[in-house]
C-alpha cells in the first residue's frame, strides 16, 4: 500500500510533553485542570515551541502528515502558544502541514479578556478559531459569541469542544447545527467528541444526528476520550451521512499521560470501543483516517509535500490489527 499520509483531524500539541516537575497524577479532572492552569502560566515559549516539537516527531514517525491542533489563547498562555506554533508550523512545513486554532479552552466567563487576545491571534496568522461549549454557563452564548468573532475573518475552521461533559443537560450541539445550517457554513465547522449525544434520550439523539447531517458540518471523535466519558456515537452519524474525523487530543499531559501520535493506534482504539469489525467498518476507519481535509488551500500544501507512505504486503485489517509504522515515508518539498 503507497499513499500520502495519514490525518490527524484534532490535537493540543501546545501543552504535551510536560516539562518537570509537571508530572502526571491521577486526580479528578477539575484538580488536572487546575495543574494545567499553573502548567500554562509557567511555560515559557521555548517550552512550548519543545513540546509542540516532539508530538510533531512522533507523528511523523508513524506517518501523519497533517495535523489540526487547538492553541490556547487566554491570559495564562496570553500569545505565547500562538507565537510558538506558528514558528514550529514553518519549521515543519516541508515534512507535516499544520493549521492552528485558536483556541478559548477556558471560557469566557472565568476570563473575559480572552476575547481580545483570540482577535489578536487571528491576526497574527491563525487558520480558524475554536470553542469550548461546556466551559461557559450558556453554552449557546459561548457558540454565537464564537461565530461572531469569526465574521468577516478569512477563516478556514470554525471548531468546538462539544458537549465534552457527557450530561444530558449538557447538551449544545442541536444548537450548533441549527446556526451551522442557518449561516450555510456547513464543512467549515467542526463539532469534537459530542459526548452528549451519547447519553441522551433516544429520540432527542436520533433527531440531533439528522440536523447534523443536514448542516454538513463534521464531527472529530478521539478516541482515547474513553478514559473519561462516552465516545460519541460514531456508526449513528456515520450511517447518516457525517463526515467524521479523527484526533489525537492531548499527548502525555495532565489529561493524557500516554499517547504516541500513532493514528492507527487511535483508529484501532475506536475498533475496540465501538466494535468497528466488519471489513467494511475496518475499511471506513482507515478511509478516514486517509481523508484529506476539503480545502483548496490544505490540499495545495499537502500536494507539495509528495509523501509517499510504504506499507508492504498489509491489507487494512492488517493496519488496524497491528498498527505498523510505515516501512518508508519519503517527504519532499515541490517549490511553490
Amino acid at each position: 500500500m503507497n499513499f500520502s499520509g495519514w490525518m490527524n483531524y484534532h490535537a493540543h500539541i501546545d501543552k504535551g510533553f510536560l516539562p518537570p516537575p509537571h508530572l502526571y497524577k491521577d486526580a479528578p479532572a477539575p484538580v488536572r485542570a487546575e495543574w494545567t492552569r499553573e502548567a500554562k502560566m509557567l511555560m515559557s515559549k521555548e517550552e512550548i515551541k519543545l513540546a509542540a516539537n516532539k508530538a510533531l516527531e512522533k507523528m511523523h514517525y508513524y506517518g501523519t502528515t497533517y495535523v489540526r491542533t487547538h492553541v490556547d489563547v487566554d491570559p495564562l498562555f496570553e500569545l505565547r502558544a500562538m507565537e510558538a506554533l506558528l514558528e514550529v508550523k514553518k519549521e515543519w512545513e516541508s515534512r507535516v502541514v499544520v493549521d492552528l486554532i485558536a483556541f478559548n479552552q477556558e471560557g469566557f466567563d472565568r476570563y473575559p479578556e480572552t476575547e481580545v487576545l483570540l482577535c489578536e491571534a487571528l491576526m497574527m496568522g491563525a487558520d480558524g478559531i475554536g470553542g469550548h461549549t461546556s466551559m461557559d454557563q450558556d453554552g449557546k452564548k459561548h457558540i454565537d459569541k464564537i461565530f461572531k468573532l469569526a465574521e468577516g475573518k478569512k477563516l478556514d475552521w470554525i471548531e468546538f469542544h462539544t458537549d465534552e461533559t457527557g450530561r444530558p443537560d449538557d447538551f449544545n450541539l442541536p444548537y450548533l447545527a441549527q446556526v451551522t445550517k442557518e449561516q450555510e457554513l456547513g464543512e467549515k465547522v467542526t463539532a469534537i467528541h459530542c459526548c452528549s449525544l451519547a447519553n441522551v434520550e433516544e429520540v432527542d439523539a436520533m433527531k440531533t444526528i439528522e440536523a447534523i447531517a443536514e448542516s454538513g458540518m463534521r464531527v472529530t471523535t478521539c478516541p482515547t476520550a474513553i478514559a473519561t466519558r462516552a465516545l460519541t456515537r460514531v456508526k449513528d452519524l456515520a450511517h447518516a451521512g457525517v463526515r467524521i474525523q479523527l484526533g489525537s487530543d492531548n499527548l502525555r499531559d495532565y489529561f493524557n499521560p500516554l499517547g504516541s501520535g500513532n493514528m492507527l493506534q487511535y483508529g484501532q482504539l475506536l475498533a475496540y470501543v465501538q466494535r468497528f469489525y466488519e471489513p467494511n467498518e475496518v475499511n471506513q476507519i482507515i478511509d478516514w483516517l486517509k481523508e484529506k481535509p476539503n480545502n483548496e488551500r490544505v490540499q495545495h500544501e499537502l500536494n507539495r509535500l509528495t509523501n509517499t507512505l510504504t506499507y508492504s504486503d498489509f491489507s487494512n485489517k492488517d493496519l488496524l490489527a497491528e498498527t505498523p509504522r510505515p516501512q518508508s515515508l519519503n517527504t519532499n518539498l515541490i517549490s511553490k
